[in-house]
């Protein structure tokens, strides 16, 4: 375990590690730098589209959150419940994102099987994986009552 000396000095190893990062000037490393706003969102609406036309799975979460979001208006959720059920699927809808991304950059590394090429792809899946079952759980729990009373005149 590092100490710090008698004068309550940071060692200059310790030091680096920690502010060092900050130092690194990003655009030095960077082909394209996005100067204004109106590029950042063009190659954000870009990324959108490309999720929204290739990626099977935001298509879903998609489709599944405006099949929710729509039963929650008709069931008269209150703005507390429609709030976490709506950022519970904003929630999902970034893990894929990134998880989207991660399986892009390690295909960009890598075309061979390479053990840590799967490492880096199953545990950004296993994000997606705990996200969809957070939106499911809580979806579930602010859903299914008052889904429930509405549906028992007619199934019972």
């Amino acid at each position: 375990m590092r100490r710090i000396n008698d004068k309550n000095e940071v060692p200059p190893e310790l030091d680096e590690s920690v502010i060092g990062t900050m130092r690194i000037n990003p655009r030095s490393y960077k082909k394209i730098w996005n100067h204004d706003i109106i590029d950042r969102t063009k190659y954000a609406l870009a990324g959108l589209l490309y999720l929204l036309l290739r990626e099977r799975s935001i298509g879903n979460i998609a489709k599944t959150a405006a099949v929710v979001l729509a039963l929650a208006l008709w069931l008269r959720i209150d703005l507390v419940h429609g709030t976490l059920i709506f950022l519970s699927f904003a929630l999902l809808w970034t893990v894929e994102t990134l998880n989207s991304s991660i399986e892009a950059v390690v295909d960009l590394v890598t075309q061979e099987v390479h053990p840590m090429a799967k490492v880096a792809k199953d545990v950004a899946a296993s994000a997606t994986l705990v996200a969809t079952i957070t939106a499911t759980i809580t979806t579930l729990m602010f859903i299914a009552p008052p889904l429930s009373e509405k549906l028992k005149p007619i199934l019972f």
